[in-house]
């Protein structure tokens, strides 16, 4: 049971902490943001990544937003989005492992959930799961188009596989993706050149399928920090971002200026001089990936260190205007790595608890 469930009507300040915070306003106006811009705008499909949001409420509100279904990163997440009702999910990624592939075979029974492959070898294993449960599997070739993570090479390496996936009884070609993840560190022009290059690698390859004879229905890409720049590009149908419906600093430093709806509550427990503030959040409640959360409506902050379950705040001037009890908000360095740390979402409209949703899928399933 949650230790919020019996909060349900009362203000912000009197959940217990920590608590994972969804201002639900703010949030829908940075979908409708989102909508607007990709789907009305450029006239592209939109399948939010959930792999930071998880929850399938949020799902749906996508959806009844305009979103065409959702993305995940595993296996578990894409089980957990049908297992909600969720329709038109992709699995990003590359699943592994004769008892994982036989799962994505069967969960085909229940939906036509896509996943990416980038090898002959993969695909033939998809393929041999599919056929051993009497499915097919809808599949997106995965190309490296800059990001030498996952990914084969774009041209004539992905018209290959892709003509042995035509071939394949238990797979169904739906299309091409990538990820331009590798220019997040650029700006400006720099950011924007780079992205034209992926893009066109990825652009280029479909076309060349094509040219070959092979239908190619989705051509999916983009995250919140890249989505603005490769909207606009000629070629791709759909894009994945996702994380960018809560906003945070790093995709504040990365281009993206939605409001910030998702914090992480704490509560002061101890002052132990005029200068130092301890609260009830550290490093289990709080990422660091891509930099420290950082605490909102307080006095200026000289340095912030967490530790497993405090916040230690160090003011740069001596205050005593935050006193034991008191709440302290945080906006997260990086949502999709702050999220999966809780069990629970609290959603607050006009500042009140009105509804607590289960996170499923953050203790590390796959």
């Amino acid at each position: 049971m949650s230790a919020n469930d019996a909060a349900i009507g009362l203000p912000l300040a009197e959940l217990e902490t920590p608590a994972l915070c969804l201002d639900l306003d703010a949030y829908r106006r940075n979908v409708a943001r989102m909508v607007r811009y990709i789907v009305t705008d450029h006239h592209l499909n939109w399948r939010p990544h959930m792999k930071g949001q998880k929850a399938v409420e949020l799902a749906r509100e996508a959806i009844a937003a305009g979103a065409i279904g959702v993305t995940c990163a595993t296996l578990y997440e894409a089980e957990a989005m049908v297992s909600g009702g969720i329709g038109g999910v992709l699995i990003a990624n590359q699943i592994a492992g004769a008892r994982k592939l036989a799962r994505l075979a069967r969960l085909q029974r229940t939906s036509a959930v896509m996943a990416a492959t980038d090898s002959l070898e993969h695909a033939q294993a998809l393929n041999e799961a599919a056929l051993a449960e009497g499915t097919a599997v809808p599949v997106l070739i995965e190309l490296n188009v800059g990001m030498h993570r996952s990914g084969i090479a774009p041209g004539e390496p992905t018209v290959a596989l892709a003509k042995a996936i035509v071939a394949m009884k238990g797979l169904r070609l739906a299309g091409l993706m990538g990820w331009e993840g590798h220019v997040l560190a650029f700006e400006d022009e720099a950011k924007r050149e780079k992205i034209t290059t992926a893009m066109q690698a990825l652009t280029a390859s479909a076309a060349q399928c094509r040219a070959a004879g092979i239908v190619i229905e989705i051509v999916s890409a983009s995250g919140s920090g890249t989505f603005r720049m490769s909207a606009p590009l000629e070629g791709i149908t759909e894009v994945q971002a996702g994380g960018g419906v809560f906003s945070d600093l790093s995709y504040r430093k990365w281009g993206l200026d939605h409001e910030f709806a998702l914090t992480i509550l704490t509560r002061v427990v101890s002052r132990p001089s005029a200068t130092r503030v301890i609260v009830d959040g550290g490093f289990k409640t709080m990422s660091v990936q891509h930099g420290l959360p950082q605490p909102l409506g307080i006095p200026p902050v000289r340095n912030l260190a967490l530790s497993a379950e405090h916040g230690n705040i160090e003011l740069e001037l001596p205050d005593d205007s935050l006193q034991v009890g008191d709440p302290v908000s945080f906006v997260p360095g990086y949502t999709d790595s702050t999220l999966c740390l809780h069990d629970e979402m609290c959603v607050l409209r006009e500042g009140k608890l009105e509804a607590v949703w289960t996170i499923p899928g953050r203790t590390g399933r796959r």
